[in-house]
């Protein structure tokens, strides 16, 4: 009797593995850099270079060109996120607070360790896969080396932060612009439980 329960029980968790993330197309002209152990679909260009790094999705531009997008996911852990001011903006959505509330801690570590920080845009409300998200863009200069960051920053759950960066030497930044654009507008989050 218990191996006719264990193998209905490892039949069941079989299937709802299997069938428990949201199936999406790849969008032309794309591929998919995200691996299975994350809970999204990040798609780059055909001709990027998918890095293999350990929890964060990333890839690059080229081999001359290493301006690059990543996605990481980290749980929230300060409470301070999801304060919600008395006087925000009337109709803003709770997701674009904690977003903005989470960009205010990570951006006063970021003065703190990248030389000569500094924000050029943001945080304003925009949306992640339909979720609402703030965006920011920051230069800093490291090995004397200009750079311009647009980050998207997306709270889920009251639990998960997403961290979608497009990284460029600020004389690159325009030029694949574009680009991070596309893997904006075709992320995807995907539901269920993860495989």
């Amino acid at each position: 009797m218990k191996k006719v329960i264990s193998a209905v029980l490892a039949a069941a968790a079989l299937l709802l593995c299997g069938c428990a993330k949201t199936e999406t197309s790849v969008p032309s002209g794309m591929k998919l850099a995200s691996v299975e152990a994350v809970d999204y679909y990040m798609y780059v260009p055909n001709d990027w270079i998918i890095a293999d790094q350990d929890g964060v999705t990333a890839a690059y531009v080229s081999l001359t060109d290493k301006s690059n997008v990543t996605c990481a996911c980290y749980t929230i852990q300060n409470e301070a996120v999801f304060d919600i001011p008395a006087d925000r903006a009337e109709g803003e959505a709770d997701g674009v607070t904690y977003a903005k509330n989470y960009w205010t801690g990570y951006a006063s570590q970021l003065q703190a360790s990248l030389p000569g920080f500094t924000l050029i845009s943001g945080p304003a409300a925009t949306l992640l896969n339909g979720q609402p998200a703030v965006r920011c863009r920051y230069s800093a200069r490291m090995s004397d080396v200009d750079y311009t960051f647009e980050m998207v920053i997306c709270v889920r759950e009251r639990m998960f932060t997403y961290l979608l960066t497009y990284t460029a030497e600020s004389a690159r930044f325009d030029a694949n612009l574009p680009s991070f654009e596309s893997i904006v507008t075709e992320f995807v989050f995907q539901t269920g439980v993860l495989k």
